[in-house]
């Protein structure tokens, strides 16, 4: 019963702080100006503006924080995340960070983006998950030693074919950091790929459906394992359902994210709220 109290609470202030901020809020696009695609690259982000004057802030509230299929927290999270962008919104750069409500989940990132098309984007993320469950280096923020870092680098690429056909292809490659070999002594780059297509897509509803799957670059000789699980094979299947729900005049873009990590055995459902 506290469980269910503590959600209904943390829904109903949602709903008081929209109405502070008394704005309508820009729908999330999940495939985030094709910078990262749908499933959660929900995380890192993909709540940022389309509208850079050239400064952001924004905050999403979730249930839990799934990212790439992994369950980064069970428990109710708050992500920030703010920045700067050039006034053609070609490139931006920025800082993100996420907590949890039981101060266990702590992380803090920076990133820069770039667009050279409507349809094409290149990142790259410098993460730093400093969570207390740690098993990495999570006390040494400013160490980038290749084999004692707790950071790891992500660089990704995104691709959406065309307006007629949006179908969203991404591939993210771990180039340095934490994704070492058993023995600890070179990188797996280990590789995520993704397929997005929305389904539906209207005023206030959208449905896209994803399938993502990982790899290796440089397998361990000692090991099948890679970041995203023991083994190489699909590690995030499912959908992602929005809508905006409307109050007077503020609207709160509310998603439900499913996902089953089959090489992970595991599944998991999210919720999410762009408070602003």
């Amino acid at each position: 019963m506290k469980k269910i109290k503590l959600r209904v609470i943390a829904c109903l202030t949602i709903w008081i702080v929209g109405s502070i901020f008394n704005q309508r809020l820009l729908a999330q696009d999940h495939t985030k100006d094709n910078i990262d695609s749908v499933a959660e690259d929900m995380h890192r982000a993909n709540f940022v503006s389309k509208d850079i004057e050239p400064f952001y802030l924004h905050t999403q509230v979730k249930s839990m924080h799934l990212w790439r299929g992994l369950a980064v927290t069970n428990s109710w999270m708050v992500a920030m995340d703010g920045g700067v962008g050039t006034i053609d919104r070609k490139l931006r750069a920025g800082i993100w960070g996420g907590y949890s409500s039981n101060g266990e989940y702590k992380e803090f990132d920076y990133y820069a983006i770039y667009n050279p098309s409507k349809n094409l984007a290149f990142a790259l993320w410098d993460i730093y998950n400093y969570s207390t469950y740690a098993t990495w280096n999570n006390h040494s923020f400013l160490n980038y030693n290749a084999d004692t870092t707790g950071h790891f680098l992500d660089l990704s690429a995104s691709w959406t074919i065309s307006d007629k056909l949006p179908l969203n292809l991404y591939w993210a490659t771990v180039i340095l950091g934490r994704d070492r070999t058993v023995k600890n002594n070179g990188n797996r780059y280990s590789t995520y790929v993704q397929a997005t297509y929305p389904v539906l897509q209207r005023k206030n509803t959208n449905l896209s459906l994803f399938i993502g799957g990982s790899f290796a670059l440089k397998p361990d000789k000692d090991s099948k394992a890679q970041f995203y699980g023991p083994k190489p094979g699909f590690n995030n299947i499912g959908f992602v359902l929005g809508r905006d729900l409307h109050i007077g005049t503020y609207t709160l873009p509310v998603s439900v994210t499913p996902s089953w990590n089959i090489i992970g055995q595991t599944g998991n459902v999210q919720l999410a709220f762009n408070v602003f």
